[in-house]
């Protein structure tokens, strides 16, 4: 679309069309499109058929699912989203009042961390910026860093053992990791399991699909041992209603072990090995440093870890 753009006059060019390629890329349906933008659906798709003039392209097409976007659209997408952010990024740094202002916050975070801070964030939100909002996924590792690269998202927030150059980051906080079970398990009165116990156990996992090898395998594997994985799930909101009903046992950080063993009673118990620390991380594309309202959020998820 830019350098389509750059071909043509750009005083003649209405900068509102790009708004409209944008939210249709979105919503992939003209009415939801523009009832977002504040438009009549005739409008919306008078808009469409301008771009489609300009750009030599049917953009998108009508499908099962929606209005699905031709290669030539998707090719667009980026550049598009990458200028209307960036003058969003301009214009937003004049007078910025949390008060008033009216931000979109974009956020991946993993789930095991997402309750220690998205509930005071959002509460946070609510009392000094009521016009703002949050939109929360739970992407990390590569998949968060392209959505950063790509716009999709404001932050991430989670185990990122690399940070690449092109990227701030802060670091929440440290913790280690432990075992837990449930009190009814035959080594709930064990402070710290011994390796034998540990590996005579059956254990739960928590990773999503294509996951790196978690620290605690890394390290058994360095002695040439392994645990036996019973049960695999990609989310950890399963993990206690398992844990509750079974005698398997849960490695994790200690401070969802802390939440979780005070919601349902389960016991923690240290590991017999010591692990790397879990260094939990806030990063965000170098683009958006000393951006006043990227700053003021960043400050605050800092305040609600302390």
């Amino acid at each position: 679309m830019i350098t389509t753009i750059h071909t043509m006059n750009i005083r003649n060019f209405d900068l509102n069309l790009l708004i409209v390629f944008k939210t249709l890329f979105d919503e992939r349906n003209v009415t939801r499109a523009s009832k977002k933008i504040g438009i009549t659906q005739p409008a919306m798709s008078n808009a469409l058929n301008r771009l489609r003039y300009l750009v030599k392209d049917e953009l998108f097409i009508r499908g099962p699912k929606g209005m699905r976007p031709t290669p030539r659209a998707v090719e667009l997408s980026i550049p598009v989203k990458g200028a209307l952010s960036n003058l969003e990024f301009a214009l937003s740094t004049i007078n910025f009042n949390p008060e008033t202002a009216e931000k979109l916050y974009r956020i991946s975070i993993s789930d095991d961390v997402a309750p220690l801070i998205i509930p005071n964030l959002v509460s946070f939100l609510q009392k000094k910026s009521p016009n703002s909002s949050l939109r929360i996924r739970s992407e990390q590792g590569s998949g968060a860093i392209k959505l950063i690269d790509s716009n999709d998202i404001d932050f991430a927030i989670g185990r990122f053992e690399i940070v690449p150059n092109r990227f701030g980051f802060i670091e929440l906080f440290i913790e280690n990791y432990v075992c837990m079970m449930n009190k009814s398990h035959n080594l709930s009165k064990e402070k710290r399991l011994s390796i034998e116990q540990y590996l005579s156990s059956k254990h739960l996992r928590v990773a999503p699909h294509g996951a790196p090898t978690a620290p605690i395998d890394r390290s058994l594997s360095q002695l040439n041992l392994e645990r036996e994985i019973f049960v695999r799930i990609d989310l950890i909101t399963m993990a206690p209603l398992i844990l509750k009903n079974s005698d398997l046992i849960l490695t994790l950080p200690s401070k969802t072990a802390q939440r979780m063993a005070k919601n349902y009673d389960f016991i923690i118990a240290d590991l017999p090995i010591e692990l790397e620390k879990r260094k939990t991380k806030l990063i965000w594309h170098n683009e958006l440093s000393s951006h006043p309202s990227f700053d003021w959020i960043k400050k605050q998820i800092k305040v609600d870890l302390c």
